[in-house]
Order: structure tokens, then C-alpha cells, then sequence
């Protein structure tokens, strides 16, 4: 059992049923990415317009953190949760039915964003708060993200396999459509009246939570995890796709079977967030994401030059490095909950979310833009080495911060 100690049941089935509203809601999060070679060729899009594209739906993620996720110092997380719900199902829906082309893919894409923040950094909260004083926090919210990162892998799975039997813009609808019942989940399980937080505070943004030299450190390794992160869900479908076609396939083909494949060797890496919030638990926050992030640059550094090797090897190295990539996003998030004034913890959790998805922005478009400009036999290779090097910088920056008294504490294991 991850969760143990002073855990009642009761917590933990609601825990459970959290993550799986979580999972439902973002089912359509990565049908883009399945769908990209289909949409490159209908609207003319070279790669690093598909990047932009892509990160446009992290800058509505991160723009609105700083208006949204402070609101819940003021008036708690449960409402700006649920109407965030209803505007992800709404908008991923509109997706397939009405995008045409750049302009109005950005706008949809942007909102698309919005809601995923909207229901992403409360439900943190609310499990932070419902967990707090327990001994397996930081496993508590590595399972929530955990269904996060699932919903990712199963997304670019399904909408995959979909598109075998009807074109995208149908497999697009159909996987929205679904995710619809994660929004009737979370009026059930938030349907109980929620108390202000505190109504001395204006649910406006605190800039003075950067001041602490922890949440700095945190945020610096939260951008470089989402640099990475979002980087490897772009493009290694693309990357999977582009060395079966090499080999002799054809390019539809290719490219159903490389987000498939992709889809689900993320899937099984997806069950790193628990197994990375369970070491924080054991080893120390900082340690351990110093760790998981040594493997997430090895992984980089090797996969880019693997397109001669036997494919299974491709795909073994695959799921080492979705594992990594995934394994220490609940690490910084639950040291954020624990170093933050609880009072200012959502302004914490706005500047980590929007400093961080910075990085998160920049990641596709600018591997996109090393795909570009790169020569055709070695782009691959220096776009993933190019995310080892970055991972490997992160790792300095937060042993480095060993010398911070206070973040002493993070390098300490609760158990």
C-alpha cells in the first residue's frame, strides 16, 4: 500500500475518485499531439508553428495562473474547479468542430489551457490541504498527478486508435465528448458549500512569495522538469513516426502507429508521479528530484541517435525516459505546499505554475525550431541532447541550493 499511517478510508476513496475525475476531464488534453501530422498538412504548418500551436494551450495555462489559482487564498478551490471543468470539456469539444486554421486553433488552444489550470493546481491544493500532517503527502499527491499524467498517455493512446477506424476531427470529438463525465464527477464529489479562506486576503497576486529563496529554487527546477516534459509529449510521436517511416512505412500509417506506440509507452511511465512522491516521502524532496532527473538526462542524451538500433530498444529507452519525465512533477509541487506561508500558498502555487510553464512554452518550440534549422541527420540527436544538457544544469542548481539553510529541510526524508 503507497498510502499508509494516519489515512482514513474515507480520504482515501475520495483521493481516488479525484484523480479519477482528473483523468476523465483532460481524456482529449493530448489528442493534438495524435492528431498533428493530419493537421500540419491540412492548415500548411511547418514544425515550429506546430510547436506554437501546441504551447499556446501552457501560455493560457500560465497567464492564467496569475489571476486564477490567488482566488483561492480568498475563496477556496472547489468553485473555480468546477467552472474550470466545464470550460476544458466545452472547449476541447469546439476543437475538432470549428478549428480551421493558426489563428482560431491559438485561441481555442489558449482557453483550453485555462481550464487545465483551472482544475489541475486547485485539486493540488484541495489534496494538500485534506493531506497535510501525514506522513505520505508527498505519495498522495503524486497519485492525483499521476492521474494527470495518465490522462496524457491515454489520450494520445485513444484518440490514436480512434483515428484507425475515422478521421481526426471524429476521434477528436468523440474522446471530448467522454471527458464530459469527469465534469458531472466533480459536481458530486465538490458539491459540499465551501467556506471563504480568508476574507481578509484580495485573492489578488503576491509577488513578495519570491522572496523566499526555497520557492525560487523550486520553481527553477519545476521550469527545466516542464521544458522537458512538454518537449518529449510533442515530439517523440513525432520522433517514433519519422523512424518508422524511415524504415518503410507509410506516412498515415506511421503516424497512427508512432502515437500509439508513444501513447502507450508514456502510459507506462506514467506511474512515476507516485513512485517519485513516495521517494520525497523517504529520501527528501530535493534528492530525490535531483534523482529522477539524472534519468531524464540520460535518456536524452542517448535517444536521439537511437534511429538505427532495433525498434524495441527504441521503445524500451521510451519508457525509461516518459517514466523520468513525469516521475518528479509531484516533488516540487508538494515542497511549494510545505515551504509557502498557507496564507499566500496560492499565490505560491500561481508563480510556480506560471514561471514554471514557461518553460513549459518554450520546450516544443524550441526543438521544433532545432528540427528546423538542423541538419536532417542529426537533428533528432541534438534536439533530445539539448534536454539532457538543460536537465543536468537543473541538477547543479538544486544540489546548490544545499547551502541555503532553510533548504536543509528538503533534502531530509519524513519517514
Amino acid at each position: 500500500m503507497f498510502l499508509t499511517g494516519k489515512l482514513d478510508r474515507g480520504s482515501t476513496v475520495w483521493l481516488l475518485l479525484m484523480s479519477s475525475m482528473l483523468f476523465i476531464l483532460l481524456l482529449p488534453i493530448s489528442s493534438y499531439v495524435a492528431v498533428l501530422p493530419f493537421i500540419k498538412d491540412e492548415w500548411f504548418l511547418n514544425n515550429t508553428q506546430a510547436g506554437v500551436l501546441f504551447s499556446s494551450s501552457l501560455v493560457g495555462y500560465a497567464i492564467s495562473a496569475l489571476f486564477v489559482v490567488p482566488l483561492t487564498d480568498r475563496i477556496g478551490a472547489r468553485r473555480l474547479l468546477i467552472v474550470s471543468a466545464f470550460i476544458s470539456v466545452l472547449v476541447h469539444t469546439l476543437f475538432p468542430l470549428v478549428a480551421n486554421g493558426l489563428v482560431l486553433g491559438l485561441l481555442l488552444r489558449f482557453i483550453s489551457g485555462a481550464g487545465f489550470l483551472g482544475v489541475y493546481v486547485p485539486g493540488l491544493r484541495l489534496i494538500a490541504e485534506r493531506f497535510a500532517g501525514t506522513s505520505n503527502k508527498g505519495t498522495a499527491m503524486g497519485i492525483f498527478v499521476t492521474a494527470q499524467y495518465a490522462a496524457n498517455s491515454a489520450s494520445l493512446a485513444v484518440t490514436g486508435l480512434l483515428m484507425l477506424v475515422t478521421d481526426w476531427r471524429n476521434a477528436y470529438f468523440l474522446i471530448s465528448i467522454v471527458s464530459g463525465m469527469g465534469l458531472l464527477l466533480s459536481l458530486i464529489l465538490l458539491r459540499d458549500k465551501e467556506v471563504p479562506k480568508n476574507e481578509s486576503e484580495s485573492g489578488g497576486l503576491r509577488l513578495s512569495v519570491l522572496k523566499n529563496p526555497m520557492i525560487r529554487s523550486l520553481i527553477y527546477g519545476y521550469s527545466t522538469h516542464a521544458f522537458v516534459l512538454f518537449a518529449v509529449r510533442v515530439w517523440l510521436p513525432i520522433f517514433l513516426t519519422a523512424i518508422l517511416v524511415a524504415r518503410g512505412r507509410g506516412v498515415d500509417e506511421a503516424a497512427v502507429t508512432g502515437a500509439s506506440i508513444a501513447g502507450i509507452a508514456l502510459a507506462l511511465g506514467s506511474v512515476g508521479p507516485i513512485m517519485g512522491g513516495a521517494l520525497s516521502d523517504r529520501v527528501g524532496r530535493l534528492v530525490s528530484a535531483s534523482m529522477i532527473l539524472g534519468i531524464s538526462a540520460i535518456c536524452s542524451l542517448i535517444i536521439g541517435w537511437t534511429t538505427d538500433l532495433p525498434f524495441g530498444i527504441v521503445i524500451a529507452i521510451s519508457v525509461v525516459y516518459g517514466w523520468a519525465t513525469a516521475a518528479d512533477s509531484p516533488i516540487y509541487q508538494t515542497a511549494a505546499t510545505e515551504v509557502s506561508n498557507s496564507n499566500h500558498l496560492g499565490s505560491t502555487l500561481a508563480m510556480q505554475a506560471f514561471i514554471g510553464l514557461l518553460g513549459g512554452v518554450s520546450g516544443p518550440i524550441v526543438f521544433g525550431g532545432i528540427l528546423d534549422l538542423v541538419p536532417e541527420t542529426i537533428k533528432w540527436g541534438v534536439g533530445f541532447s539539448v534536454l539532457g544538457i538543460l536537465a543536468f544544469i537543473a541538477i547543479i542548481w538544486l544540489l546548490s541550493s544545499r547551502s541555503i539553510p532553510e533548504n536543509l529541510l528538503l533534502y531530509s526524508g519524513k519517514k
